[in-house]
């Protein structure tokens, strides 16, 4: 955790005048939230390190012409949501027979073991949520992880994605809908053969399964 008492701004202020040492504070501060990012965008944690490491030597080589007035968050994820897509698109271009990553989420240890029977329906539960986000349109994909998983708002995302913020709210429920269709959900409610028991969340379960997301300032 850094314990820089300068803002985001100052610090990119500060590495644009050639104190390197801000960067290190940067990446301190950011590592982690990129990292998750990343991962969920590719799933999979070697290409999500690559990603994040490369992300990091963007903002250095961009240093210089970052505005303080703009919205430091909103930036740096634009810069790894770029780099996601185009990682997904080489990907795509060179397709393997792999499985999705199953290992842990490296924004959120592991839960304490559980009975043998019902980790595995969780496990199942995960790789068909995962599946359903990784098939989602770019800037769909974008939205939903940056909404939901990291809780950035609508004015962020917007920076992020180059929408308006209505249309961060229109790309969330077409999100919402085609996930819903993708794991055989209605309305955000099971149907026949039930819903991941892990979709959406549980931290942001009640506002993924409304029609419409709270707008967020």
């Amino acid at each position: 955790m850094d314990a820089s008492p300068y803002t985001d701004a100052d610090l990119m202020q500060q590495l644009a005048a050639g104190d390197d040492a801000a960067l290190g504070h940067l990446i301190d501060r950011w590592q982690r939230p990129v990292l998750a990012f990343a991962y969920r965008y590719v799933q999979d944690h070697d290409a999500a390190r690559e990603l994040t490491q490369e992300t990091f030597v963007r903002l250095y080589q961009a240093r210089g012409r970052f505005q303080p007035e703009r919205a430091f968050p909103a930036w740096l994820f634009k810069i790894a949501a770029n780099l996601c897509r185009n990682y997904f698109r080489w990907k795509k271009r060179h397709p393997e027979q792999q499985l999705v990553d199953a290992e842990p989420d490296p924004a959120h240890p592991s839960a304490p073991e559980s009975d043998p029977a019902e980790r595995a329906a969780q496990q199942d539960d995960a790789a068909r949520v995962a599946a359903a986000v990784k098939a989602l349109p770019h800037r769909l994909k974008v939205a939903v992880l940056l909404y939901y998983y990291e809780g950035r708002s609508y004015r962020e995302i917007a920076a992020v994605i180059g929408c308006s913020e209505r249309g961060v709210e229109t790309r969330l429920y077409r999100a919402r809908n085609l996930l819903s269709a993708s794991l055989g959900l209605e309305d955000g409610k099971g149907k026949a053969g039930g819903a991941p028991s892990n979709f959406p969340p549980t931290a942001v379960a009640p506002a993924f399964t409304t029609r419409t997301a709270q707008k967020q300032c």
